[in-house]
């Protein structure tokens, strides 16, 4: 054998990411525009204010219109939302649906169940219109290029009866992989292969070749729970006004000291009870609202940097720790190596904090996203 081909062998199998066999997939696909007086007039005409619920003929006629095209569409689990919140979806066994004041959480199996549902409430003017297409199969990964070609085409048929110039409609489309980051410290030994191909170039490998303009962000999202252990490492001041500030500097230096060891330069800590969203933004801006933090990345930006946000007078029941993927971070169009830099770093981190990995947790969820316009 070459040197050359040893090489190359030994990168290709830093790209490998070997993940716990029972991580859990979720695919799901937002579709969404503003809530205009062009959109309502083009759906029922002029609003009657004077009765107590003036929108609701448009959100029914709407969602009707909507419902009908993802029937004729073959696809099986859909949502029409319009009551001004941010949508979460996660993998549970248990298929039910929880809102705060500003987030939806769609919980549901991929291998179970489907619905076609609607969440608004004709009193109110949504900021905007979104429907929430729901993977459903036991291969989501395999078959994710063909679910986006079927949602992508029933959402283009639904911005033309309705009547929208070309570009309204944004199409996210989000897939991450949620599994215990020490779950073989727990026993659980068996495995199966990532590569953490790039979106794009996975859809070309399964057939289908992403058309026009699209952007695409991939990051990881650590919890870390606030575990007994995490507060008996550390002596807090009850009698002061901020005294979890020296717990949460603690977990700071862990942090960052492990992520520029193993070359993480693009992330964030929070710890204030809020809950982050990542979404493209050129200007790399974050935005606090209400219970949400809003991390804007950009993938092409080099430089890198680490924001830490804590509250020291409150003792959170999670802290978040999110990991950026540059376009530096890609290889052969994979982010396998970045996800075992990650690990890596938390493994590391973990070890700092005295973690007792064979019953504690630390959940991963990578996602990878792409956005076009319909």
């Amino acid at each position: 054998m070459s040197r050359t081909n040893s090489i190359v062998r030994k990168r290709r199998a830093a790209e490998k990411v070997y993940l716990p066999s029972n991580a859990r997939d979720n695919q799901y696909i937002i579709a969404e525009m503003l809530l205009t007086d062009e959109l309502i007039t083009l759906i029922v005409g002029d609003v009657d204010q004077s009765v107590d619920k003036p929108y609701q003929l448009f959100y029914q006629n709407l969602a009707k219109l909507v419902f009908d095209i993802v029937e004729e569409s073959g696809i099986e689990h859909a949502n029409f939302i319009a009551n001004s919140r941010l949508v979460r979806v996660r993998n549970s066994d248990e298929q039910q649906v929880l809102h705060t004041a500003q987030q939806s959480f769609f919980f549901y199996n991929p291998t179970q169940n489907s619905t076609f549902k609607a969440y608004f409430d004709g009193g109110h003017r949504s900021n905007k219109v979104k429907f929430l297409f729901l993977a459903n199969g036991d291969n989501l990964r395999g078959d994710s290029a063909a679910f986006h070609h079927k949602v992508f085409n029933a959402v283009t048929k639904i911005s033309q009866q309705i009547g929208l110039a070309p570009g309204v409609l944004k199409m996210r489309d989000h897939q991450h992989i949620t599994y215990d980051i020490f779950g073989a410290d727990k026993g659980h030994k068996e495995t199966v292969t990532h590569a953490f191909r790039e979106i794009s170039a996975r859809y070309l490998q399964q057939g289908y070749k992403l058309s026009g303009a699209f952007s695409a962000i991939t990051y990881a999202v650590v919890s870390v729970p606030m575990t007994r252990r995490l507060l008996k490492n550390v002596d807090i001041d009850y009698d002061c006004s901020e005294p979890f500030n020296t717990l949460y500097e603690k977990i700071k230096t862990a942090f960052t000291n492990a992520a520029a060891q193993h070359g993480l330069n693009h992330g964030a800590m929070i710890a204030n009870g809020m809950s982050p969203i990542v979404r493209y933004d050129e200007t790399q801006t974050s935005i606090v609202n209400g219970e949400i933090i809003s991390l804007g990345f950009n993938p092409a930006n080099a430089i890198g940097g680490i924001i830490c946000k804590w509250q020291s007078d409150k003792l959170v029941d999670t802290i978040r720790l999110v990991f950026f993927a540059s376009d530096v971070d890609e290889s052969h169009n994979t982010y396998g190596k970045f996800v075992n830099q990650v690990t890596q770093c938390i493994g590391d981190m973990a070890k700092n904090l005295n973690w007792k990995k064979e019953s504690d947790y630390m959940l991963m969820r990578l996602h990878q996203q792409v956005i076009r316009r319909v």
